[in-house]
């Protein structure tokens, strides 16, 4: 009886088991029904729209959509009445393939491509029972190909699909064709699998394959099968366009020139290396984490802290004197600019919206504003914050007055992407890095002038601060550098950086020597990252301030 009823109870425990797992399998399910339908929306997903279109009770979708994101899978919109995909998605995005640098690697053959024929370049990987367009490379007509990433799309139809199949290991690729559904989507389209076995027998001959209006009538796509170091296929390329400019005659010329650019893309591939762990570089120490677009540091004098922003997470952080960087906000959207409040603290202007956050360390409170959000804000040495609204070809330089109203001062041709002001509150100096240009403005004077010129090799300016003897500092964007300009706006010396891309700098520290630098990681190949593992930090180097230009090459 023991015996029967000890058996009886781990049966029980058993189906407890098999219920509990049953049930953690099911709210999975209804997460990623989530994720999809906010993902597959083109804007935020109202709470209520979820709970109609999913069919779960309210307090069952709240508890999901809170998990989901405190994981910062979803986010709140700036209203807080609504839901989009959060910005984690953004780092995870970068780990999607095994090959991290393949869209990097392919973009300049794809644009290659594009240029040739005029006609839509796209790259493809295999994933499932079909292939998903990783990059594309739209063509200049304006019926130009224009499938969206991300979309699963039939390897039986597709010219990137069976190029893929093609050369997949011959096993591997009867598991597929044999999991097919050989649905019709035109009436070209090849719905049998002896048929398909027959054409990629040809594929296989000639190293190119052909969609002749298969998925899509009037539309044909040539593709070719992309390989590793290893040999293997691991992705597919191709030009899609209308059948009427892609011709057969055509297909059979671009194929050739097709199989030379993957080619070349294969042969660029790398693998994965293990992670290098930043520790210190030339004297440079990083600080915090990676951020996608670091950027805006200031210090504050009066809250004895750095602060400075991921503009993309979109977080604040701070560090203060001899402390650790610490999570100081999360904002609803991404952040174009940060400056101190006048009663201690930071103004935030978000895409969507203004948000003060206080000395104290409370959440973001929204506050109203006249003023569009502005591309940067400084505040001068009186306290007044001076900001730059990019608006079409132009931007406006003008005041911020405590109630967030703006004054226009000046004008300029192009986008403004830094600012500093001079001890002296009578200069301003901006730096705009499309155009490599350094702008200098002076009380009472209505034209600027165009203080400097960078050379476009030496990378573009997108941050500036004034040192000591108020002579200005450049963050020179995919340069691997600052550059100190003389008064005339002359290279004087160029501080070499362990990064690529500086966005941010600043002088602070309880003496005024110490130099920030804020940095972006975001569209770094793999490659680059390996070699510059400092990206996306905040980069500290102590007693900056005391020399004219530390550890300076000479220009």
């Amino acid at each position: 009886m023991a015996t029967r009823m000890a058996m009886t109870a781990a049966e029980a425990a058993a189906r407890r088991d098999d219920k509990a797992s049953a049930h953690g399998t099911a709210l999975i399910t209804k997460a990623c029904d989530i994720l999809d339908l906010v993902g597959g929306s083109a804007g935020p997903v109202g709470v209520q729209d979820l709970v109609e279109a999913t069919g779960l009770a309210k307090s069952t979708l709240y508890r999901i959509v809170s998990a989901l994101t405190a994981r910062g899978l979803l986010r709140s919109d700036v209203d807080g009445h609504g839901l989009a995909l959060g910005y984690h998605f953004l780092d995870l995005a970068q780990n999607v393939w095994a090959y991290p640098d393949l869209v990097t690697t392919a973009s300049m053959e794809l644009r290659h491509l594009r240029d040739m024929t005029g006609e839509t370049a796209y790259l493809a990987v295999l994933s499932g029972h079909g292939v998903v367009s990783m990059a594309k490379y739209v063509g200049a007509h304006a019926n130009s190909s224009m499938t969206p990433l991300g979309v699963s799309k039939p390897l039986h139809c597709t010219s990137q699909g069976k190029a893929i199949l093609a050369f997949l290991p011959q096993r591997k690729a009867d598991r597929l064709i044999e999991g097919l559904r050989f649905e019709a989507c035109t009436p070209h389209t090849i719905t049998h699998p002896d048929l398909l076995r027959r054409q990629l027998d040809i594929i296989r001959q000639r190293g190119f394959s052909v969609d002749d209006q298969e998925i899509v009538l009037n539309a044909r796509c040539v593709g070719a099968p992309v390989y590793d170091a290893e040999g293997r296929c691991v992705a597919a390329i191709s030009v899609a366009g209308p059948s009427y400019r892609m011709t057969l005659e055509r297909i059979e010329q671009l194929g050739p020139e097709l199989i030379d650019a993957a080619r070349r893309i294969g042969a660029a591939l790398v693998r994965r290396l293990p992670a290098i762990e930043p520790k210190r570089a030339n004297g440079w120490s990083g600080s915090g984490e990676a951020s996608f677009h670091g950027g805006n540091p200031f210090w504050s004098a009066r809250d004895k802290c750095l602060y400075w922003a991921d503009r993309l997470a979109p977080v604040v952080y701070a560090l203060a004197e001899g402390g650790q960087p610490r999570l100081r906000a999360t904002l609803p959207t991404p952040i174009q600019a940060l400056g101190p409040a006048p009663e201690g603290g930071v103004i935030v202007a978000c895409q969507e919206g203004w948000f003060r956050l206080s000395s104290a360390c409370e959440g973001p409170v929204p506050v109203r504003a006249d003023c569009p959000p502005p591309s940067v804000m400084r505040a001068a040495p009186d306290g007044t914050l001076w900001v730059a609204v990019n608006a079409g070809d132009k931007a406006e330089i003008g005041v911020l007055s405590p109630s967030l109203g703006f004054a226009k001062v000046w004008t300029v041709t192009g986008d403004i992407d830094d600012l500093v002001i001079a001890p002296d509150s009578n200069k301003i100096f901006a730096a705009d890095g499309q155009r490599g240009l350094i702008h200098e403005f002076c009380a009472g004077r209505a034209t600027p002038h165009i203080l400097a010129r960078i050379a476009r090799g030496s990378g573009e300016p997108r941050g500036i601060a004034l040192d000591a003897d108020g002579r200005p500092w450049v963050a020179l964007w995919d340069g691997w550098s600052l550059a100190q300009l003389d008064e005339v706006g002359e290279i004087s010396g160029v501080l070499a950086l362990p990064v690529p891309r500086p966005t941010g700098l600043t002088f602070g520290g309880a003496d005024g020597k110490t130099l920030f630098v804020t940095t972006a990681r975001l569209g770094l190949s793999r490659d680059i990252l390996e070699n510059a593992p400092l990206s996306g930090r905040l980069l500290v180097l102590g007693g900056a301030r005391d020399k004219k230009a530390p550890e300076a090459q000479e220009a």
